[in-house]
Order: C-alpha cells, then structure tokens, then sequence
C-alpha cells in the first residue's frame, strides 16, 4: 500500500510542474541550479518512516520556484524556473530511492524517474532548443487552451494505465501508454498547425518538439515497430500524412529554395568567368 501511495505522490508532483504562472522571470547567466541547495543539503538526512512528509517539503520546495494552476507549457520568461522544478523534484524521487529503497518496501520507479531526466536534458539543458524557444511567447498563448485540453485527456490516460499495476513495461499497459502518447502528439500537432495558430512554421515545430519531449517523459518506453497502432482504443492515433506533410512541407521548401539559390549563384559566377575570358581574349586578338 505504501508503494502504491509513493508512486500516486511522485507522479502528481512531476505532473504538477507543467502547470504554469505569468509572471515575468529573467533567466540567470549561470548553468540549472539544483533548488535551494541549503535546503537540499538538510535533505541529505531523509527519514525513512515519513514520507509523506519528505514529499510535502519536496513539493513546497518546488513551489517557491515554480507554481502554478494551469497545464500548459511553461511561457519562455517561466521554463527556466520550470526546469529547476523539475530538476529538483525529480532529484527528490532519486534521495528517496537511494536513502530508503533498503529499509522499506517501497521505492520510486525508475522509469519514470528517467523520463523527466529525459525532458530535463532534451528541453532544459539543450541550448539550441532554448535559443528556439525563446520566441513562443504568442504561440504558446494562442493555443494554451486547446494545448491543455490535450494534455489532460493524455495525463488522465496515462494515471489510470500506471495505476493499475506497478509494471508499467506489462503488454497491455505499454500498449495502452504508448497508444495515450501517440495521441496525445497527434492531439498538439493538430491544433499548433491549425489556422489560425499565430505561430510561425518554425515556431509551431519548436511548440511540437516540447509536445514530445514532454510525452517521452511522461511515457518512457519505447513504442516503435511493434506497436499494432490500428487496434488502439478510438482508432490509430498516427497523424494522417497530411498532417505530417504540413510539418515538414515549409522546410522541404526552405531547402529547394536554398538549392535553387546555390545554383543561380554558380550561374551567375560562370557566367562573370565566361565574360572575362571573352574580354581578355578579345584583347589579345587586338594586340
């Protein structure tokens, strides 16, 4: 029972760190902290008979960073403080496997604990990604509503799958994981590239991207090749090749565009070559 309380606790702290204020925050020069360091360190001493508790400091803890009421991405003033959430929750989960896993029965489980390290490393430590972030601000707030709405059908999915066994890797579980996950991209990437969006292309890619990431944290596994899609509740939840198209069409422009630009520039260069070779030519016929 304690086991299953853990996890139920965890997972709605992790969760909760999508949810988001609107208040402006600038972001420090320096690399992601870990939270309230002195805090951490006294952390270092975990009861092990208490974890409700640890999990109410751990929580309130993240909260001075970074809370809010809303399931959406976080606005490009709020991710850095958004990540320092995360980074710390999730360093929480990793004290009490370490310090506790020994003396109770109950433990976190790791799968999920390397998924949000996976949306750790792929949003909040990768610098390309930020510099594309930064722009978003107006796309993220005129699709938040229907981005939210996605995302609580896709969170509801996923806890009542984990809630039914401690095993998420059990077939019909990773089955219906990785069915919830493939919607849920389906769900983002429908209305991100619906008009009107009042995103970029560029912009709508990036919004997408965080989309993923945050499902590849949230369902951890691999749902590749043997994924029988056509039989998952509701349908295939693959994005029709409209929808894909529509995703990598403007970029496949861009670069035919590009190309056609190289070719005119060597056109162009050839052509100045030719004409200095007839002018110098025609100067030695007239000497």
């Amino acid at each position: 029972m304690l086991q299953v309380l853990f996890l139920l606790i965890i997972v709605d702290i992790l969760n909760a760190v999508l949810y988001v204020d609107t208040g402006p925050t600038k972001r420090p020069q320096s690399e992601f902290e870990t939270v309230l360091t002195d805090v951490k360190e006294k952390e270092k001493i975990i009861n092990c008979e208490d974890f409700s508790q640890y999990s109410r400091n751990c929580t309130s803890d993240a909260a001075l960073v970074y809370n809010s009421s809303r399931m959406i991405p976080p606005l490009p003033n709020k991710l850095y403080d958004w990540c320092k959430a995360i980074k710390h929750l999730t360093t929480c989960a990793m004290d009490w496997n370490i310090d506790c896993k020994g003396q109770t029965d109950s433990y976190f489980n790791e799968e999920s604990i390397k998924g949000h390290i996976h949306v750790a490393n792929n949003i909040c430590d990768d610098d390309l990604f930020l510099l594309h972030y930064e722009g978003l601000t107006q796309c993220i707030e005129s699709n938040e509503d229907r981005w939210e709405d996605c995302y609580k059908i896709f969170k509801m999915i996923v806890e009542q799958e984990k809630n039914t066994s401690l095993e998420w890797t059990h077939y019909d579980i990773h089955f219906n994981l990785c069915c919830a996950r493939t919607s849920f991209r389906r769900c983002t990437l429908n209305i991100i590239f619906r008009s009107p969006s009042n995103c970029t292309h560029d912009q709508a890619v990036t919004l997408q991207k965080f989309s993923v990431i945050v499902s590849e944290g949230a369902v951890y596994q691999d749902c590749g090749k043997n994924i029988m899609y056509e039989q998952c509740p509701g349908g295939d939840p693959r994005p029709s090749k409209h929808m894909l198209k529509r995703l990598t069409s403007e970029n496949d422009a861009r670069s035919k565009a590009n190309a056609d630009l190289s070719m005119f520039f060597v056109f162009v260069s050839a052509l100045i070559f030719f004409v200095h070779c007839l002018l110098f030519l025609n100067q030695n016929i007239l000497k």
